[in-house]
Order: C-alpha cells, then sequence, then structure tokens
C-alpha cells in the first residue's frame, strides 16, 4: 500500500495550503530537470506527483482516506505521469512557473514584476492597459568636422502619434470601452498542454484586454493617427560610426493609451581626407622637404576642428616620426577628455631637379661625413660583422 502522506512528509491532519506547500517543496527537489540522468529522481517525481493529485482532490482524498488505494482504482485514479489539476496544485500556471523559476536560479523582476517567463511566453498588455508603441531606427550621416564638434540634425520621420481628439484612447469617452469577454481583460488566453499552460495573445482584443464599443470618429477607434514629423536630433560631440544614440518616446504611440516606442538613431561619420581617426587620437601625415627634416622648422598644421595649430619639427627628424599635439584630438563622447593629434612626418624626396640643384647635391655629397647618418652607419656596420663570422 502507498502511503501518500508519507510520501509528501505530513500529517493525515494537514490542511490543503499545508499539502499544497509539501508538495511545492518535494517536487522541486526531486524535479527531473534538477537531477538530470538520475532515475530514481525522476520515479520520486512521480510518486510525488501521484501522491499530490489524490491528497489536493477532496474526493479522492476522502476515498483515500476511507477505503486506501484500492478505493482508488475503483474509483479511476488518474495518472501520475505530469502536474495535477492541470497546474500542479498551483492557484495559476504562472504560480507554477514562478515557483520552478526561482528553483532554477531564474526570475528576476522588472517594475511589473516580470520575470523570464514573461519574456518567454510574451507579457501581456501594459499597466494600464494599452501596448507600448513600435520603437523606430533611422540612420543619418555626419561630416567628419560635425563629429569632432557636435552637431544638430532634423530629420523628417513618419509616426503615429497620440489622437488629438480621444488622447489615446480610442472612444468616445471612457464609459465607450469594456473589458474583452474572451480573455475577461487579461489580454491573454490560456490552453494546457501537459506540464505547461501555453499563452497566447486574445484574437478577439488583440491583446489590450478591453474592447471599444463607441469608437472615436477621428481615429476610428485606433487611439493614435499617422503624421510626419520633424525631429530634432542632438549629437554630441566625439561620436563615431557603428554608434546609435537613443531617443526616449520620439517612437510610434502606444495603442489603447501605451506608451510610446523610442527611436534610435544610428551614426555614420564621413571618412576625412587628411585626417585619420584611432580611438579619440587623430592622425595626419605631413610631408616636408629634405632640408626642412634637415635644419628643422616650424608648421602650421590643421586640426579637426578647422581651426590650425604651430608645431616645431626638430632637427634632423626621420621620416615616419610620430610627433604629438596633446588635446587637439577628437573629445570622449562619454565625456572623458580629449585625444591627441599624432602628426606623422613624411619626408619627401625631390624630384625634376634641374643641373644647378644636381651640382648642389653632388657638392654636398662630397662634404658627407658617416656622422651625418647613424643609421646608416650602424646598418653597415652590421654588415661587417655579418660577413666577418
Amino acid at each position: 500500500m502507498k502511503d501518500f502522506y508519507s510520501t509528501l512528509g505530513i500529517a493525515r491532519e494537514a490542511t490543503p495550503e499545508e499539502i499544497k506547500k509539501a508538495y511545492r517543496k518535494r517536487a522541486l527537489e526531486c524535479h527531473p530537470d534538477r537531477n538530470p540522468g538520475d532515475p530514481k529522481a525522476a520515479e520520486e517525481f512521480k510518486r510525488v506527483s501521484e501522491a499530490y493529485e489524490v491528497l489536493s482532490d477532496d474526493n479522492r482524498k476522502r476515498t483515500y482516506d476511507q477505503y486506501g488505494e484500492e478505493g482508488l482504482r475503483g474509483a479511476g485514479m488518474g495518472g501520475a505521469g505530469g502536474f495535477p489539476g492541470g497546474a500542479g496544485g498551483f492557484s495559476s500556471m504562472e504560480e507554477a512557473l514562478r515557483t520552478f523559476m526561482g528553483a532554477f536560479g531564474g526570475g528576476g523582476g522588472g517594475g511589473r514584476g516580470e520575470s523570464v517567463f514573461d519574456s518567454f511566453f510574451g507579457g501581456g498588455p501594459e499597466e494600464g492597459g494599452g501596448h507600448r508603441g513600435t520603437s523606430k531606427k533611422v540612420s543619418i550621416k555626419i561630416s567628419f568636422e560635425e563629429a569632432a564638434r557636435g552637431t544638430e540634425k532634423e530629420l523628417a520621420i513618419s509616426n503615429y502619434i497620440s489622437c488629438g481628439t480621444c488622447h489615446g484612447l480610442g472612444a468616445r469617452s471612457k464609459n465607450g470601452i469594456k473589458k474583452c469577454s474572451t480573455c475577461q481583460g487579461q489580454g491573454q488566453i490560456y490552453q494546457n498542454r501537459g506540464f505547461f499552460s501555453m499563452s497566447s495573445t486574445c484574437p478577439h482584443c488583440g491583446g489590450a484586454g478591453q474592447v471599444i464599443t463607441d469608437p472615436c470618429h477621428t481615429c476610428s477607434g485606433a487611439g493614435r493617427l499617422k503624421e510626419k514629423q520633424r525631429v530634432k536630433i542632438k549629437i554630441p560631440a566625439g561620436v563615431d560610426t557603428g554608434m546609435r544614440l537613443k531617443m526616449n518616446g520620439y517612437g510610434d504611440a502606444g495603442e489603447a493609451g501605451g506608451p510610446p516606442g523610442d527611436l534610435f538613431v544610428n551614426i555614420e561619420v564621413e571618412p576625412h581626407e587628411a585626417f585619420k581617426r584611432e580611438g579619440d587620437d587623430v592622425s595626419l601625415d605631413l610631408p616636408i622637404t629634405f632640408p626642412e627634416a634637415a635644419l628643422g622648422c616650424k608648421k602650421e598644421v590643421p586640426t579637426p576642428y578647422g581651426e590650425s595649430c604651430r608645431i616645431q619639427i626638430p632637427e634632423g627628424v626621420q621620416n615616419g616620426k610620430l610627433l604629438r599635439v596633446s588635446g587637439k584630438g577628437f573629445p570622449n563622447v562619454h565625456g572623458q577628455g580629449h585625444g591627441d593629434l599624432l602628426i606623422r612626418i613624411s619626408v619627401e624626396t625631390p624630384v625634376k631637379l634641374n643641373e644647378k640643384q644636381k651640382a648642389l647635391l653632388r657638392t654636398f655629397e662630397e662634404l658627407d661625413v658617416p656622422q651625418n647618418h647613424p643609421r646608416r652607419k650602424t646598418f653597415l656596420d652590421k654588415i661587417k660583422v655579418f660577413f666577418s663570422e
């Protein structure tokens, strides 16, 4: 004989609430998902489910208390492979899902007590009725200089806006809105699928939980109208290609008075002919002549802000040398200072020389000494060592 009370670990005088509580505890302990590959746990889960199926039903419990397990067979006891009562002994399937999700490390919550299961099955209407409006995406192209300084752009977008006549209500007055009789205001209908109760959007009210019986004459009950709008977008200094701005509430108006969606603005920065961006730093190739490299000089160089700055090029600077001007790069988009301007020296070899220029260079070459070219001298010394080994 099976002792269902011992299976749940309760006394025969246990109240319905104590029976439910004991069942939850035992079911969570031996649930197959928490004990993968353990046949004993799966078998125990069946016994616990069978015990609760009987003890949670007043008629079956009375029969079991009087006649034992044999009496139940005569009364046609159901199977024990799943949760009894269609919802596992919980007051609702939502309660069952939240309980098990909590046991497996899930749950969590937003302002409406949402859990992972809310996202999985799809949430109902927003608090206060209605659905959140659709969020929109737009792309905007700006120049390199605009990205450095920040700018403001105006875009034309087509959005659903709240109806000015009914203020998003969709009805002439609040009396023209009734609770949906199909879903009883829940916005969802439920169907049992063995262990789970699957939810879907109510086909009658579209998930709003309410129906409009006296629609607004302007929006015909939709609560919103489509309209072209011009939106000003403030783009902060320091943005880069691939960044996205979020403008709260600039998407479509919500349905049935729900909150509006958002507008996401994807940024694309046009490349510059001279500057190249490297994070918050900006690099610039600066061509100089051979005499300027040998003797040193001062140069005016541009910055990303459309202004210029004066730099000193040292005597004997080599091709590829990187000079740094602090704070003349891009501002950090999060307000964490500025990058630097990196000036890469490019010594340009003269071309198309006339005879006089060539003669002067030959004279210079005759006066040239190894000390004028330390890198070449070091290289030749290394070559000599290599061939002498």
